[in-house]
């Protein structure tokens, strides 16, 4: 009987460089044709992630958009009753009693520019400053404008009560940015007199070019 024995190995031949340099080939193929599935789904997967959840998308930088605003054209009417104030500026009567309409008060107008706020909330202030003195006798806040568009051009109109006897005033109108607790604007009529008409005063410059 043929002696049992484990069967001897044959060596394989050895792989010629060409053949070499092909496998390599073929395992880069390989290797980038699965990268590639992997990166095909991976954008398919943020596609569909950024259609569900559009916040999550990057958003382009933009630079800071230029900002301003300016309050001109200031001019004040000194003894106007608060009904004719109200015909000069298109305002409704409606509510008013005769007392309030014949109140006599000074009128301001001016018109407000405003750029590069869109969407920012600003407030309207008014002051009415002594102009003998420079003390601030009267403020209000009351009115807010939150622009709808990068330029906005704003009429604005103002009433004031006249102060009982002799005295000299200037109305100072300001826009002021809410975020920044800050006045960006700023704009004053020339001084008007108390009941009495009395207007001699220093003239005041509050406002910046005025």
């Amino acid at each position: 009987m043929a002696a049992r024995g484990k069967a001897r190995q044959q060596p394989q031949p050895a792989k010629t460089p060409a053949a070499a340099s092909e496998a390599g080939d073929g395992q880069a193929i390989s290797l980038a044709k699965k990268a590639a599935v992997i990166v095909g789904l991976a954008g398919s997967v943020l596609g569909v992630l950024f259609v569900l959840f559009p916040q999550l998308k990057p958003q382009r930088t933009t630079p800071p958009a230029e900002q301003s605003a300016s309050v001109t054209g200031m001019v004040v009417n000194p003894r106007r009753t608060h009904g004719q104030f109200l015909d000069d500026s298109d305002q409704s009567k409606l509510g008013f009693t005769k007392t309030q309409l014949a109140q006599l008060g000074a009128e301001a107008f001016a018109r407000v520019q405003i750029i590069g706020y869109r969407g920012h909330k600003l407030i309207l202030e008014r002051q009415v400053i002594n102009a003998r003195t420079g003390n601030l006798v009267g403020q209000t806040r009351d009115f807010t404008v939150t622009p709808p568009a990068d330029t906005v051009n704003h009429r604005w109109w103002d009433w004031t009560p006249l102060r009982p006897g002799k005295g000299a005033y200037i109305t100072v109108i300001k826009v002021l940015d809410d975020q920044q607790h800050a006045a960006i604007a700023c704009g004053q009529t020339p001084p008007f007199g108390g009941s009495d008409g009395t207007t001699h005063a220093q003239t005041l410059h509050l406002c910046e070019n005025q």
